[in-house]
């Protein structure tokens, strides 16, 4: 090639490359270097957004009907408690079919016999619970009513449970007391100040030693104690208190017991003195005795929830003539604390609505605002201690002298000891110590012989050793 083409093919080939530079985009150039911001909050992450929140499905309120045995259900209905679980369960239909106590137990006996005709929920008095445990128609209600074990009485579930399992749900207790007449006390050149009498009746000696003074003095007796016609009830009330009763821990009778019949020789004191009368409880005689304005007893010992009955119907026409002290000791230092009665609510194994019967005991006994509703209106001590604190147990009480009687009974509550008196053969067992009990007061047997009579009797027809 000559040197004339050759420059030809230079200069053509610089014109292509100089065209196809001009046809490409324009070099960016880096930007210049530029002092930072000072720090700031880092821009927020852009969220997802939130997703509609679902209410959690409330659980759907037990319903259907229930029928409810018992006798003190004014308790519930009086108060407004009726009313109350209805606007809460609208849809549980609660029938109360009322019976008298003994007819209660009658009925659910044949009915759990039948195995068929009990209802939904019953009452059931601590002193029969046992038995119709033992018959096995009641429903465990262990899971129920485990939340309330350290809430309730301690005590009150002894008749509630076999081989730790419960079957009742604690109503009200029986905290024992000793009311007096203060106008007797007087009488006798005593001190009628419930601090001081208090302290006079310390042990069941001392109480001995003030019924002689009331006896000479006055003339009136202390209480009545029937010799031939003893419902055992004192002396029920004085082996509680010792943590004693008609069998022990084991299930091995102990009604002819040295500390039984030592605690039966201590209320033989009392009818030797004679500082006690012969009217039967609970009969018109002796309902005369309590309501005299002044030929009335000086003493009764029982539990709280006399004084209600003392105030509306046994002895309305004496408000501000009765106080309240404790109970005496059987001896120094021993509790001066024992119960008598009270009642629970029970679930019938047959129930075919077991979940709207406990909704209802819920309801009316493990719950504070319902029980004190009650208490106002009954003045029943309520099992759920829970409620203690509530002002309306500080309250001055006219009918005793303006004393706050209810603090006389949380004291004694709180203290009394278990026992094992109200067992699956209460029945029989006190129906044997009754006969015993009179066969010593009056003269017939001595009180080893008279108990050992009586619990030789309650092995061989229990088979108890």
């Amino acid at each position: 090639m000559s040197t004339k083409s050759l420059f030809k093919v230079l200069a053509v080939l610089m014109l292509a490359v100089l065209v196809l530079s001009a046809c490409g985009p324009a070099a960016t150039e880096a930007p210049a270097a530029t002092q930072a911001p000072a720090p700031t909050a880092a821009p927020a992450a852009t969220e997802a957004p939130a997703a509609t929140a679902v209410p959690p499905t409330e659980a759907p309120k037990p319903s259907g009907k229930i029928v409810v045995w018992g006798w003190s259900y004014d308790s519930f209905e009086k108060p407004g408690l009726m009313a109350d679980f209805k606007a809460q369960y609208p849809d549980i239909q609660v029938e109360i079919v009322t019976y008298k106590a003994a007819d209660n137990y009658q009925n659910l006996q044949l009915a759990i016999s039948a195995g068929q005709g009990a209802p939904d929920v019953v009452q059931i008095e601590n002193s029969h619970l046992a038995q119709f445990v033992e018959l096995g128609g009641l429903a465990d209600i262990t899971e129920q009513v485990t939340p309330y074990l350290a809430k309730m009485s301690k005590y009150k579930w002894v008749d509630a449970q076999k081989d730790g399992k419960y079957y009742a749900m604690p109503w009200d207790d029986g905290p024992v007391v000793m009311y007096y007449r203060r106008d007797v006390f007087k009488a006798a050149g005593l001190s009628d100040d419930p601090t001081e009498v208090d302290k006079m009746v310390s042990t069941w000696d001392g109480y001995l030693t003030v019924c002689k003074t009331i006896k000479e003095k006055t003339g009136k007796n202390c209480f009545a104690h029937s010799t031939s016609n003893n419902d055992a009830r004192l002396y029920e009330i004085a082996l509680w208190q010792q943590g004693l009763g008609y069998y022990d821990a084991a299930g091995k009778v102990s009604v002819d017991s040295p500390e039984n019949i030592a605690t039966l020789e201590k209320l033989d004191e009392f009818w030797k003195a004679k500082v006690t009368s012969e009217e039967v409880p609970w009969t018109d005689p002796w309902y005369a005795e309590l309501s005299s304005p002044d030929k009335s007893v000086a003493t009764i010992v029982e539990a709280s929830w006399l004084g209600v009955f003392l105030k509306s119907w046994i002895a309305d026409k004496t408000p501000g003539l009765w106080g309240v002290a404790r109970m005496p000791a059987f001896a120094d230092g021993q509790p001066r604390a024992a119960n008598d009665g009270g009642s629970t609510l029970a679930i019938s194994a047959e129930s075919k609505n077991k979940e709207a019967a406990w909704t209802f005991i819920q309801f009316m006994l493990g719950n504070e605002t319902s029980m004190i509703k009650q208490f106002a209106y009954n003045d029943f001590l309520p099992s759920l201690e829970t409620t203690y604190n509530d002002p309306i147990f500080g309250e001055a009480d006219p009918y005793f002298a303006g004393q706050k009687a209810r603090q006389v009974y949380l004291e004694v509550a709180k203290v009394v000891p278990e026992a094992r008196i109200y067992g699956p053969q209460y029945t029989l067992m006190n129906g044997y110590v009754r006969t015993a009990i009179q066969k010593y007061a009056t003269g017939a047997m001595s009180a080893a012989d008279a108990l050992k009579e009586a619990a030789d009797s309650i092995r061989l027809e229990t088979g108890m050793p």
